[in-house]
């Protein structure tokens, strides 16, 4: 890339502004003063030499001063999009600028600010025009899944705006305790372009403000609840059927945590008297928030961010301290809830999403199955780990067979009723080996317990009964879906010996065909002849 190119069309200016700096100078300065946050209290300050391209900090490191690279190398953890590091990182940011790109299209969400912004540089309520919401909102019951219901919670309390010439949903942002909206959190949805629209308002405070939706007064409430984003707050909220008699405060902090923002929610709900909940993203930027949130509601100090390095598949997780101390992980390996613990800190309960990334995506998989959030919900998380197990082992047919059926075995588990469900363990080219399970719910986990086996031969269609190897396996302690996989029947069905090892222990089982179908019975190994005389 042709640094010299990026300098010349690229301007410091619209890069810190795209990032949420706002301006302070006089409109005669020469010399521009931008601050991220609030003026009183920001962030960062940097001074900008407009005529020259350059900048230095007044808040961050001593060498962070210089010309455009060296600004986006300082902050490459600001930009959301970026998955290189060091000066891969820069190339990769100054690419999009130079070919123009502001708003992602597809389903990629963009962070980049609102073309109808760019005639504003300073937060103008009045600009926004914030107005009442309806509660059947497409976008919100549409495309987020949202229940009609929960957005009129939400809407009726002045927690949800329609905002801008555009009919964003706009989610006010408040220092916490007063009522003055400083910014807001908007979202839409552009269907001739299939563009997600994500933004804050130019100009408005995000470091000390945040999204607070309480139902009971400040001093009525028990438990808070944090997230990247109102929308994952009121997923959450509807997930656990909460009502607006909750004594709950749900909280969104907008995509990242300061330690402004943790200092002024805590001053309205101190940790020793409101019990904390971190509900950040199931990623590795969430588990870095949880750590950093727990670290600022002590008083200290913690910075964290992701990011994947050249040639990893995970992202690796950086935490930093004022000390110099840096500790990396990669997401892979790495529980938020687990670090706490090792440090003895226990200011915060860590809650995350099963399965998927955000509250507001296990919503709309909830949304997919029609089970409206009733009480069947409970069996969700069971159902998906035997799922999962299932295909651990290559059992994916049969997997696939519960997931497709989830509505139908959730009404029979509800009803206190065990649910039948046939399906192929494996195949080789001359056989189908299937399988009849029911299925029940235990304290907490799901159980699949086969109750037939039957083999299908390709060639006829002939069913051939298999229940005797169900029964010699039950009598051997044998588990077909813990202890046996998709892989070791079909070895059976190509050689005829089912081989079960379990630690050191070998077992092999032989296919007996009997008048009325298959079964097993130990096998005999035979042992390798020698000559004594010529050795083995």
């Amino acid at each position: 890339m042709d640094y010299d190119e990026c300098r010349a069309k690229i301007s410091i200016i619209d890069i810190a502004e795209d990032l949420g700096y706002t301006r302070i100078s006089g409109r005669q300065a020469t010399n521009l003063t931008y601050v991220l946050g609030t003026p009183k209290n920001p962030e960062d300050e940097i001074v900008i030499f407009p005529k020259k391209n350059t900048y230095f900090s007044r808040k961050g490191s001593f060498d962070d001063k210089g010309e455009l690279t060296k600004f986006v190398l300082k902050r490459l953890h600001m930009f959301s999009y970026c998955t290189q590091q060091g000066y891969r990182g820069v190339n990769e940011v100054l690419s999009r600028y130079m070919t123009g790109e502001r708003i992602v299209t597809g389903n990629v969400q963009s962070r980049t600010k609102d073309h109808t912004q760019n005639y504003i540089k300073e937060f103008n309520l009045n600009y926004w025009n914030p107005r009442p919401i309806k509660k059947d909102n497409p976008y919100l019951t549409v495309q987020r899944k949202l229940s009609p219901q929960t957005v009129e919670d939400f809407a009726n309390r002045l927690f949800i705006y329609q905002v801008g010439k555009n009919n964003h949903i706009g989610f006010p942002f408040r220092k916490p305790s007063q009522m003055e909206i400083l910014n807001f959190e908007m979202r839409n949805y552009f269907a001739e372009t299939n563009t997600n629209y994500k933004a804050f308002a130019t100009g408005g405070d995000k470091a000390q403000s945040c999204w607070m939706a309480n139902f009971v007064p400040f001093d009525k409430v028990t438990d808070i609840y944090l997230f990247e984003s109102a929308i994952d707050a009121m997923s959450f909220y509807e997930i656990n059927h909460y009502t607006k008699e909750t004594t709950c405060a749900f909280i969104s902090t907008g995509g990242y945590v300061t330690k402004s923002q943790i200092e002024n929610i805590s001053r309205i709900f101190p940790s020793d008297k409101v019990k904390w909940n971190c509900c950040y993203d199931n990623d590795a930027s969430g588990n870095g928030f949880d750590i950093t949130t727990a670290y600022y509601l002590k008083g200290e100090e913690c910075k964290a961010f992701a990011r994947t390095n050249t040639g990893d598949t995970y992202k690796t997780i950086y935490l930093s301290f004022p000390d110099g101390n840096t500790q990396t992980f990669k997401e892979d390996a790495f529980s938020s809830g687990e670090y706490l613990k090792q440090h003895s800190i226990d200011n915060v309960n860590i809650i995350k999403p099963s399965r998927y990334k955000d509250w507001n995506e296990l919503l709309v998989y909830y949304k997919r199955f029609d089970l409206n959030l009733g009480p069947g919900m409970k069996f969700i998380p069971a159902i998906e780990k035997t799922i999962s197990q299932l295909n651990l082992r290559g059992y994916e047919q049969l997997a696939n067979s519960i997931s497709s059926s989830t509505k139908e075995l959730v009404d029979s588990l509800l009803e206190q009723a065990n649910y039948c469900i046939s399906a192929p363990l494996a195949e080789s080219g001359a056989y189908t080996l299937m399988v009849d399970c029911n299925i029940f719910m235990g304290l907490d986990t799901m159980v699949p317990v086969p109750s037939n086996l039957y083999v299908i031969e390709k060639c006829t269609q002939k069913k051939i009964s298999a229940h005797a190897i169900n029964e010699f396996l039950k009598k051997e302690y044998i588990n077909i879906f813990r202890d046996m996989s998709s892989s070791d029947f079909k070895n059976f069905l190509e050689k005829d010996i089912l081989t079960y090892t379990k630690g050191a222990v070998e077992k092999n089982f032989e296919k007996v065909i009997l008048t009325f179908g298959w079964s097993l019975k130990p096998s005999i190994l035979k042992k390798k002849s020698f000559d004594l005389e010529h050795g083995i």
